[in-house]
């Protein structure tokens, strides 16, 4: 009788900060009706490879809790995570996650990679609050699918600096630092604007109507990347090029 209020898919979410914010504001705005996120928050505290491993110890626990709930798939959400572990790291346990869950597994770093290389794009440029070292790798993911990172502009904070900042001046970083990236790299087919803690998705659209490029952020990259695994992809007007295309 309830059958159409019931969602299609749940999908499994590992988020990096212990308290989770403008994911799934921006997500359900954003994505199709009847898709569900179910998130453990896995408290990542500063950009170190050794807190990294401290927060996925548990992940097989964090996994079966997923999996009590019906998900369909999951989903280790956050690039700094994946870009601290390396390639390799990486891969290990978007493995570990699908041979222990029996369902599709990705993370949103394939999500962002793997969608810029489908539209096309052979150069981006990225803007966001990583290291410099941290963005070394990013450019190693990006390569991987024949996409060169050809310029970063970042302002590199910790987790504990930037989860405080206003959400208005948080908005004004992200177009501050990408509309710089696109300035100072025109040879760029596409600009991506890393991060979950600041509202992204409304940032992007702003910058591709001055510039004409694509703009992808981690929200619009995930929705696309998680409905294609889901085989449920079709494209959504209104959010930018990426989701259009």
């Amino acid at each position: 009788m309830f059958e159409e209020s019931q969602p299609r898919f749940k999908i499994g979410c590992l988020t990096p900060l212990g308290v989770i914010g403008n994911e799934p504001y921006e997500f359900y705005r954003i994505a199709p009706p009847g898709i569900m996120l179910i998130m453990i928050p896995v408290g990542l505290k500063e950009f170190s490879s050794a807190d990294v491993e401290r927060v996925f110890a548990p992940m097989t626990s964090y996994l079966d809790q997923l999996m009590e709930r019906g998900v369909d798939m999951v989903i280790q959400n956050g690039v700094p995570l994946p870009i601290l572990l390396g390639l390799d790291g990486h891969d290990r346990l978007v493995d570990l996650m699908g041979k222990h869950t029996g369902v599709p597994a990705t993370s949103t770093v394939n999500a962002v990679v793997k969608t810029t290389a489908q539209i096309g794009v052979k150069k981006i440029v990225a803007a966001n609050k990583w290291t410099d070292e941290m963005n070394r790798n990013l450019g190693q993911f990006f390569a991987r699918e024949g996409v060169e990172l050809c310029g970063v502009v970042n302002k590199a904070l910790k987790p504990s600096e930037f989860v405080k900042i206003k959400t208005g001046d948080h908005i004004q970083l992200a177009w501050d630092l990408g509309r710089q990236a696109l300035l100072d790299h025109p040879e760029a087919d596409a600009l991506y604007i890393g991060g979950g803690t600041w509202l992204a998705e409304p940032v992007c659209r702003k910058l591709e109507d001055e510039f004409g490029k694509p703009v992808i952020c981690n929200q619009t990259a995930r929705v696309r990347h998680m409905l294609q695994m889901l085989n449920a992809w079709e494209p959504i007007q209104g959010h930018g090029k990426l989701l259009s295309a």
